[in-house]
């Protein structure tokens, strides 16, 4: 299953890269990240890893580990979140007229039961995103 979601935000690529590194945050801006915490030493980089839990429906908290796979400073940053979850996503970083063009893509891998309610799972993940992304851009502008 593939999601994709873009925001403009009026700050330069290097303030809102900035913001998005700090990903003991993303639980301020997304609904379904409950905790993000540093398993690693030193700032985000290439090969840092976090404890994730997550909330995924029907409200069942999932536990799983994110590693950042690319870290590109004010361009690009990527990871995958191991099982029980099987995703991987990438946050691209644009320099426009208007600031930073935002855009952030995930993967997720189904499998048993999975494929046969993604159609539901899809509608409701990319609204999750969307409205994460725009709590984002709210926090990013605001600083």
């Amino acid at each position: 299953m593939e999601l994709e979601a873009s925001v403009v935000i009026n700050k330069p690529p290097r303030e809102v890269f900035a913001l998005w590194s700090e990903a003991e945050r993303y639980p301020e801006w997304f609904d379904m990240s409950l905790e993000r915490r540093k398993m690693t030493e030193g700032p985000m980089a290439t090969g840092s890893k976090y404890h994730a839990v997550d909330k995924m429906p029907p409200g069942r908290r999932v536990e799983s580990t994110l590693e950042i796979t690319a870290y590109d400073p004010n361009r690009r940053i990527a990871a995958t979140l191991s099982p029980p979850i099987n995703a991987s996503w990438e946050a691209t970083f644009d320099e426009v007229s208007e600031g930073t063009g935002m855009t952030f893509k995930m993967v997720a891998r189904l499998s048993g039961l999975q494929p046969l309610v993604a159609p539901l799972f899809k509608g409701w993940a990319n609204r999750q995103l969307q409205n994460g992304l725009n709590r984002f851009k709210a926090a990013a502008e605001s600083r």
